[in-house]
C-alpha cells in the first residue's frame, strides 16, 4: 500500500508579498507537502506567476481566469495530484507542523472528509486586530472536535444543532479535504466566496455537505497557523459583516434544497436573523465589541442574505460562461 500524500495549494489574488511568506512557511514544514500549488485568481499584473518562476521553482503554478475563490479551490481540485489537499490562504502563515498535523487526521480518520485548523491571529497591534480577534476571531480552542459525535455537546454554553457546530469548527483558510470525496460533492459552490456579492460561505457549505453525505469532519487543534487580520477596525467591521451576509445565503440555500432537514435550518435560520438584535441589546449593557451602527449594518446584512444566494448564482454562471468563451 503506499503511503498517503499530501497537496498544499495557496489560491491567491495579485497579493505577490504575502503570497511570499506563506510559501515559505509551506517550505519550512517539518513533514512537507508532497506538491505545493499555486493557484493565480483572475491574474492581473504576471507578479504572482513572475514570484513563483524566480523564488519558488519547486512550486507549480496555474492560473485560474475566472475570478471567484471557489473557481480557484475548484481549480486546485482538479490540478492537485495526492489524496488529501490542504487550502492556506495567501495572508496566513503556516506552522512547522501543519501539513503533518492534517495528514495525520486523514490517514487515522477513514470517515473524515474535510478537517479544519486553528488558526490565531498575526499580530494584536492594530484596531483591526484586536476588535476581529474580540469578535470572536477564527480560532475554536485547543480540543478536538469530530463531527458529528461531538454535536451532542454544548456549543458555548447552550445546546445547538449540528449546522451550528459546522459553522463553528473552522475557516477555509486552514482548511484540508480528502479529494476524492470532495469531487464527488461537486466540489466548493461558485456562487459563494465572489467578492462582493457573497464574501464567504464557502467552506461552512462544502463542510455541511460533507456532513450531510454521511462523511466525518474534525478540527484538529494541532494544525496551527496564523492569520494577518486587517488592520483598520473599518475593515475589519466590512469583513464580519459581509460574512454574516454570506452565512445567512448558505442557510437559504439549504433550506429551499434540503427538505428533510428543512425544521432545523428553519430555526437556526431564524436565531441567524434574529442574533444581531440581540447583540445590540447587549451592546447597550456594554457587553458587546462591535458598535451599534456596525451591529445594526449585520442585521439588515442578514435579512439581505435571505435572497442574496440566486443572484450570486447567476453572477457565477454569467462569469463561467463569460470566461469560457
Amino acid at each position: 500500500m503506499t503511503a498517503m500524500r499530501l497537496s498544499a495549494a495557496v489560491c491567491t489574488r495579485d497579493r505577490p508579498i504575502l503570497l511570499q511568506r506563506a510559501l515559505d512557511s509551506l517550505l519550512r514544514q517539518t513533514l512537507p507537502p508532497a506538491e505545493i500549488l499555486v493557484v493565480d485568481n483572475a491574474p492581473g499584473n504576471g507578479a504572482v506567476r513572475a514570484l513563483v518562476a524566480s523564488r519558488f521553482p519547486s512550486v507549480r503554478y496555474v492560473a485560474e481566469p475566472v475570478p471567484g475563490l471557489d473557481f480557484a479551490r475548484n481549480r486546485a481540485l482538479v490540478e492537485a495530484r495526492d489524496e488529501v489537499l490542504a487550502f492556506l490562504d495567501d495572508d496566513a502563515v503556516a506552522d512547522v507542523d501543519w501539513a503533518g498535523a492534517l495528514l495525520h487526521v486523514f490517514q487515522t480518520e477513514p470517515r473524515v472528509a474535510v478537517c479544519t485548523g486553528r488558526v490565531e491571529p498575526l499580530g494584536l497591534n492594530t484596531p483591526g486586530e484586536r476588535l476581529f480577534e474580540a469578535n470572536g476571531g477564527f480560532s475554536r480552542g485547543l480540543e478536538r472536535i469530530v463531527l458529528p459525535d461531538h454535536a451532542d455537546r454544548p456549543l458555548h454554553g447552550r445546546p445547538a444543532p449540528l449546522i451550528a457546530w459546522a459553522i463553528s469548527v473552522g475557516s477555509g483558510c486552514s482548511y484540508a479535504v480528502r479529494r476524492e470525496p470532495a469531487l464527488a460533492l461537486g466540489g466548493f459552490d461558485e456562487a459563494l466566496d465572489l467578492g462582493m456579492p457573497l464574501p464567504g460561505g464557502g467552506d461552512h457549505d462544502f463542510l455541511w455537505r460533507a456532513l450531510r453525505a454521511g462523511h466525518s469532519v474534525v478540527y484538529e487543534p494541532r494544525a496551527l497557523a496564523w492569520h494577518e487580520h486587517r488592520t483598520e477596525a473599518a475593515a475589519a467591521c466590512d469583513q464580519i459583516v459581509g460574512h454574516q451576509r454570506a452565512v445567512v445565503a448558505f442557510l437559504a440555500k439549504h433550506l429551499v434544497a434540503d427538505r428533510h432537514g428543512r425544521p432545523t435550518l428553519a430555526g437556526y435560520t431564524g436565531w441567524r436573523l434574529a442574533k444581531p438584535g440581540v447583540r445590540l441589546l447587549r451592546r447597550a449593557l456594554g457587553r458587546d465589541p462591535l458598535p451599534a451602527p456596525v451591529l445594526l449594518r449585520m442585521w439588515w446584512n442578514c435579512w439581505m442574505g435571505l435572497t442574496a444566494y440566486p443572484r450570486a448564482r447567476r453572477l457565477a454562471r454569467e462569469r463561467r460562461e463569460r470566461y469560457a468563451a
